[in-house]
């Protein structure tokens, strides 16, 4: 089902990763010989509040933050990559990796707290490295993809530049306008300079063309989300 690629990652950089089951998700393929393209998507909620949503729908490949229970940062894995993040309302199968990070979006300029942002780094950096997935973001620092609809929805890049997206970047039906205004130039400057240790190009191809998958199966239900 995976195809080529590796389905599950045990670590980022200084993070482990742990593997949780039980996770409600669709089996449908993600599209490999697309542009090798990430999302990125806010919780609106705490750790443990998200991940008992998640358990009940279906969910992202990654999830990372602050854990109260456990009084850190940290990342775990929910879905194999190679099969379908879940957290999008269309268009699962062109993003090769979904995370949820924990926090919530908002229309200033804003980062997480430093510990996040390494943590987020560290799993881009390693996305580049495994699955060819660019450090970059399409748009600048302060051109974010609002609520409803926006300009970056109709833009045509998602599916055709490779590189990480927020939810906001993401075309119709979606409407929800997560990260918001992220400062993604700090974030992926920081994936930069760690990838550049494991070897990878800072600003990496689109990942080779694989077996493509004859799934078309798109739709999930959607969680969550105040804003």
């Amino acid at each position: 089902m995976a195809g080529s690629v590796k389905p599950w990652l045990d670590q980022a950089g200084k993070f482990p990763i742990s593997h949780i089951g039980g996770i409600p998700h669709f089996n449908d393929a993600v599209l490999l010989d697309a542009p090798r393209t990430g999302v990125l998507h806010t919780t609106e909620g705490g750790w443990a509040g998200s991940l008992a949503i998640f358990k009940q729908h279906f969910a992202p490949h990654f999830i990372l933050g602050f854990n109260a229970d456990a009084q850190k940062v940290q990342i775990a894995q929910l879905v194999q990559v190679g099969t379908i993040g879940a957290t999008l309302k269309a268009h699962n199968n062109q993003a090769i990796v979904q995370i949820e990070m924990i926090g919530f979006s908002k229309e200033q300029p804003w980062l997480p707290d430093d510990d996040t942002i390494a943590a987020l780094a560290s799993l881009m950096a390693t996305c580049a490295s495994e699955y060819g997935i660019p450090l970059d973001h399409p748009w600048p620092d302060g051109d974010f993809g609002k609520a409803g609809g926006n300009p970056h929805r109709s833009s045509g890049k998602y599916g055709k530049v490779p590189g990480w997206y927020g939810h906001g970047d993401c075309p119709s039906p979606d409407t929800h306008w997560d990260p918001g205004n992220l400062e993604w130039s700090a974030v992926l400057g920081k994936a930069k300079q760690m990838a550049t240790g494991l070897g990878t190009p800072g600003s990496a191809p689109a990942g080779p063309a694989a077996m493509a998958s004859e799934q078309t199966s798109t739709a999930a239900p959607k969680k969550k989300k105040s804003s």
